[in-house]
């Protein structure tokens, strides 16, 4: 298999949650997701077809973790590169790539991904971040990484939750010049 293809992956109900997020999360399938599934607004003809009631309503997050392991993917010959987050997901979600030192435990951010950069969507949809700068290779020997993800809803759920289905970590060929 060309090592391009190689590269790590997971589905969003394969996270490790913190105890407290355990009874906030749903898993189904690929899919992890904050609340029920209401399929919709509540009432969508309150004030007009399609439109969001005007209401502050208290929002809840679930923080889930991914490990990554190392796969050859990851190591991307070709200078300069870049990694890259892609996430199929839906509603309110951000995910850092975050690398842990091995001998210090300090811990630094490579990449963030944020929702808000793009379009809003009752379906899940797949978007990418890529790291700022051109990047090292991981370093699996002296630190360890993960992927550290947020979901954020309306503490009532009104319409679709927010939900993660995959998550991609890949390297690829820097061509921003």
């Amino acid at each position: 298999m060309d090592d391009g293809r190689k590269v790590w992956t997971t589905v969003g109900s394969a996270g490790t949650l913190d105890q407290t997020d355990l009874a906030k999360v749903h898993l189904f399938q690929s899919i992890v997701q904050l609340g029920t599934d209401l399929g919709g607004p509540l009432d969508p003809g309150a004030q007009g077809a399609g439109a969001t009631p005007n209401v502050d309503l208290p929002t809840s997050q679930a923080i889930v973790r991914y490990n990554i392991t190392p796969v050859e993917g990851l190591f991307f010959i070709e200078t300069p590169f870049k990694y890259q987050i892609r996430i199929r997901y839906r509603g309110r979600v951000a995910a850092k790539l975050m690398q842990v030192n091995i001998e210090s435990g300090a811990e630094t951010q490579l990449i963030l991904f944020d929702s808000s950069k793009f379009p809003s969507t009752d379906n899940l949809q797949v978007q990418s971040a890529s790291a700022t700068a051109d990047s090292p290779l991981l370093d699996f020997v002296n630190n360890a990484y993960y992927v550290e993800a947020t979901l954020t809803a309306s503490a009532v759920a009104l319409g679709h939750p927010a939900a993660i289905s995959m998550i991609k970590v890949e390297a690829s060929a820097d061509f921003s010049g």
